[in-house]
């Protein structure tokens, strides 16, 4: 090879060289946006957080809320997974943020549990809601209020029910026409004179007013409807009576003037009972008491037809005497315990308060305290449908919630249908905005700038970090291109020098075949 020719491979090779991308693609998906605007809101120490003011080069921004019981305590271990496989050097350069969607329930001290329940320390950030609004806007994301509703305990409570040979039972909260007569009676304190038999609960007396054996009168339930505008008899027992379609109730004595009751007001939404006596006079009650884990209990006792007993204390409130009229034994080998499902940490825990202390309870259950809390079944709404073959989401994701609540917690890349949250359909190619609610996205941010976007909870905690790491090293390697020429530059400045010295070489070459 003659020395032109070898002149002109070393340059070509240069030249290629120079053609070849210096960056690689990144596995989550790539973003073209500006930077989000600046912001404060407050941590978990009740602390204003600038973001601007963080002095990280990369910012790794979740979205979630405390009392997500499935995505974002998933979302939360993955990010610490991250945190926790980056280098020393690269672990100063990454701030790694947390910002709620539910502002209404995370205050500073619940943000506060929720990190130190998941061992993290980075920010967590809450705040007033017309704030939020403005950062989710700035980062693109559609907050569902009512899909987070969704997602809490409180809006399909139920019970599981372990006995004491272990079989657990889950039972909805579906109380009837006997769980609001009793649960009114004792609040109001009235005296009520009640026998159960083959065909359920009967009432022969209130506050000593005693149905007579002749049966010249009798105690008679009635349900108020709205098409006539009267109150009417009921056609069925007490126990079949639906006391969430039914709050407003009327136990009349049969021979009393029915045009002595009121309307239930469209306002009231409590359950209420009003009492109509043989001489036309009145009681009335509305329920007072805060929805509490007593509550809970004897609802779903009395739909599934057994007994939750309990005795009440006038200083420390009720007591559970017995479940399905099996009491605990007098040598106290064992007894009735009460458990609460902690939405973050996705496990049964003994509750530290009563039956009347737990307000607006979520998922309980009661068990022998001899019981394996970890062999308590998880409620049935919180468990996915990992069948394959299931027609539900269309096959592409698992139902959630129950009743009115139900809704597919679809995989990613598939969304709601429109006006049908029990279907799952393709959403295409990855928009700019997002829904947060069922699902999440967590962003990588070059300094302010959104860079790569991850949506759901099932990516790969390992190519979530090299994406960071990329961000990173494009940082440095766009730093160093305003200090010393990058590889590129250097390289094709070096294939046009050798061009030049072709051309020198060209020319002597000739000159001396002159």
């Amino acid at each position: 090879m003659d020395k032109k020719t070898c002149v002109t491979a070393v340059m070509a090779c240069l030249l290629l060289l120079a053609s070849i991308p210096s960056t690689s693609a990144y596995t989550g998906h790539q973003l073209s946006r500006a930077e989000v605007s600046d912001f404060t809101l407050v941590d978990q120490n009740n602390e204003n957080f600038t973001f601007s003011q963080s002095l990280s080069d990369v910012h790794v921004v979740a979205f979630i809320f405390t009392e997500c019981p499935d995505v974002c305590p998933v979302i939360t271990q993955s990010l610490k997974l991250v945190q926790d496989g980056l280098s020393d050097a690269d672990a100063q350069e990454v701030e790694f943020i947390s910002i709620s969607v539910d502002p209404r329930r995370d205050t500073p001290e619940r943000l506060a549990t929720f990190t130190e329940l998941h061992g993290v320390d980075w920010p967590h950030l809450t705040g007033e809601a017309d704030v939020l609004a403005d950062v989710y806007n700035t980062f693109g994301i559609i907050v569902q209020e009512d899909v987070i509703e969704a997602h809490i305990a409180n809006s399909d409570p139920t019970v599981t029910y372990v006995d004491t040979n272990g079989n657990a039972t889950e039972m909805m909260f579906e109380p009837t026409g006997w769980t609001s007569t009793e649960m009114i009676a004792e609040e109001a304190n009235w005296n009520l004179n009640a026998s159960y038999g083959q065909y359920g609960h009967m009432v022969t007396g209130i506050n000593g007013v005693e149905s007579p054996s002749d049966w010249s009168w009798y105690w008679s339930l009635n349900i108020y409807n709205e098409s006539s505008s009267a109150w009417e008899e009921s056609a069925v027992g007490v126990d079949e009576v639906d006391a969430l379609e039914n709050t407003n109730l009327v136990w009349a004595a049969s021979n009393a003037n029915m045009s002595a009751l009121s309307a239930p007001s469209l306002n009231e939404s409590e359950p209420s009972i009003q009492v109509l006596y043989p001489n036309n006079t009145l009681d009335s009650h509305t329920l007072q008491s805060e929805f509490s884990a007593y509550h809970l209990t004897k609802g779903a006792f009395d739909a599934a037809g057994m007994n939750a007993s309990f005795s009440i204390d006038p200083t420390y409130g009720h007591f559970l005497d017995a479940l399905d009229d099996v009491n605990s034994p007098s040598d106290w080998s064992w007894y009735w315990t009460l458990y609460s499902w902690n939405t973050s940490s996705d496990g049964w825990e003994y509750s530290s308060v009563g039956v009347d202390d737990m307000v607006e309870p979520g998922y309980i259950a009661w068990a022998p305290n001899t019981t394996n809390v970890s062999q308590i079944p998880m409620p049935e709404s919180l468990q996915p449908n990992n069948d394959p073959n299931s027609a539900a989401c269309n096959g592409s994701g698992w139902e959630m919630g129950s009743g009115s609540g139900k809704h597919c917690m679809c995989d990613e890349g598939y969304e709601w249908a429109e006006g049908d949250r029990l279907s799952c359909v393709s959403t295409g190619e990855v928009e700019i905005e997002y829904s947060i609610g069922h699902s999440t996205i967590t962003y990588i941010l070059d300094g302010m700038t959104p860079k790569i976007a991850w949506t759901g909870d099932s990516w790969n905690a390992d190519d979530f970090r090299a994406d960071v790491e990329q961000v990173l090293a494009s940082q440095s390697s766009s730093g160093n291109a305003n200090i010393i020429p990058g590889m590129t530059f250097i390289v094709a400045v070096s294939g046009l020098t050798f061009a030049a010295l072709i051309v020198h070489i060209q020319s002597t070459d000739e000159e001396d075949d002159a």
